[in-house]
């Protein structure tokens, strides 16, 4: 089974996870196989790296294109898949990374996305 996004939950605050979780379910929908390349959180924002459709098929070692239907289900995987992760990483700039509660981006010596209250207002 390839790491999905259940695996990674450490990677960021316990804020984040319920959004990781649906992005989890979201992608199960549309790229049951899909695997994590990386979790992360960067500049505020939380990041989702990914192998969908044709980045799958050549990571697992294929040596051949895609014959020219699978091409087609497989750009149609990876839009469906980026758009769920872009909707993700942008909702997660108004989500606290350490509680859940609603957040705005600070800019601070890390910049981060925080409530008031975890923030230290």
């Amino acid at each position: 089974m390839p790491e999905q996004i259940p695996d990674h939950l450490e990677a960021v605050g316990p804020g984040w996870r319920p959004l990781l979780q649906r992005l989890h379910e979201d992608l199960l929908a549309v790229s049951p196989d899909y695997s994590v390349q990386q979790v992360k959180e960067k500049y505020g924002l939380l990041r989702v790296y990914l192998y969908t459709g044709l980045l799958r098929h050549m990571a697992t070692g294929s040596d051949r294109l895609p014959e020219p239907h699978e091409a087609d289900r497989y750009k149609r995987e990876d839009d469906a898949a980026r758009r769920l992760v872009d909707s993700a990483e942008e909702e997660s700039g108004r989500i606290c990374e350490a509680c859940g509660n609603p957040g705005r981006t600070r800019d601070r010596a890390w910049i981060k996305t925080l409530c008031d209250h975890c923030a230290g207002h």
